[in-house]
């Protein structure tokens, strides 16, 4: 059996080992080879930095990884990790952390991040005795957009780029990973970036991933609440996903206003809970 990074794996055996391990998951899913290679691009996933088990070169388990500096710290975060049944309760995700650890210990890495599903005690429990702390918890929602009044009064547009510094002055809560400004940052024809105005002032955003049919941020100006500011901006994203389910991802629970408004404003159903887990190194 040997460790190694990803750096030359075969995208192919990387899908097919990626789905063999999440086939009987919690909550089971399957990827199309064009969804991994998406969200390896989006999540900026770095495989010098991302590390497989392999027998008889053969990949049996993986732990894809990202990097990003944020407030001046290097954070590592756990994209996903996978273990095909067969090789399961060998200590293997122990094993490729005390691998990956020392370069990610000279790279200057400060925090190891991941988030794990609630109701996943297992996967908590080994991640603690690795070191993880749970830090916060975060709420999944999906379904169909359901609207009733209209504001006219405010407009909708689409914007070419992202404005950070006007957009984090909204923002209640601090985005997970995959919605982090720093990922987002260079991927803007993947998204649609619609821009809430009133009087010609921009007084909201939303971050839309048209491909996944998911809401990555959305934020009104704290002045301009109550209003329907954020409800315009998902009558425009009901536009865009042509009445199909979405999902928005990853809400800070500590933030009630954000899901009481996406409960019972949006329509949509909180149908999952995650912890995130921060080790520090």
């Amino acid at each position: 059996m040997e460790i190694r990074n990803l750096k030359n794996s075969n995208i192919e055996e990387l899908l097919s080992v990626f789905n063999r391990s999440f086939s009987d998951y919690i909550v089971p899913f399957h990827l199309s080879l064009e969804q991994l290679e998406l969200k390896i691009e989006l999540e900026k996933i770095d495989m010098n930095l991302s590390v497989g088990v392999f027998e008889s070169d053969k990949l049996e388990g993986f732990i894809l990884q990202a990097w990003k500096e944020e407030n001046g710290q290097h954070l590592i975060y756990n994209a996903g990790t996978g273990i095909t049944p067969e090789y399961r309760g060998k200590g293997l995700v122990r094993k490729m952390y005390d691998f990956i650890l020392p370069v990610l210990e000279e790279k200057k890495a400060d925090i190891l991040t991941l988030e794990v599903i609630e109701r996943n005690h297992p996967a908590i429990r080994a991640y603690e005795n690795l070191g993880f702390k749970i830090t916060r918890k975060l709420l999944c929602f999906n379904g169909i957009i359901e609207l009733k009044e209209k504001n006219t009064d405010v407009s909708i547009e689409e914007m070419d780029s992202f404005q950070w510094k006007v957009f984090e002055p909204f923002w209640d809560i601090k985005p997970s990973w995959q919605n982090s400004s720093a990922i987002l940052t260079d991927r803007e024809k993947k998204y649609k970036i619609l821009g809430a105005y009133k009087h010609q002032q921009l007084v909201g955003y939303a971050v839309y991933n048209p491909s996944a049919r998911k809401v990555c941020q959305i934020a009104v100006d704290k002045n301009y609440r109550r209003q329907g500011i954020g409800t315009e901006l998902f009558r425009i994203i009901e536009k865009l996903c042509g009445g199909q389910a979405v999902s928005v991802n990853n809400v800070d629970d500590s933030s009630e206003n954000i899901s009481a408004f996406l409960e019972k404003r949006i329509g949509l159903k909180n149908w999952l809970s995650q912890f995130e887990m921060n080790k520090e190194i």
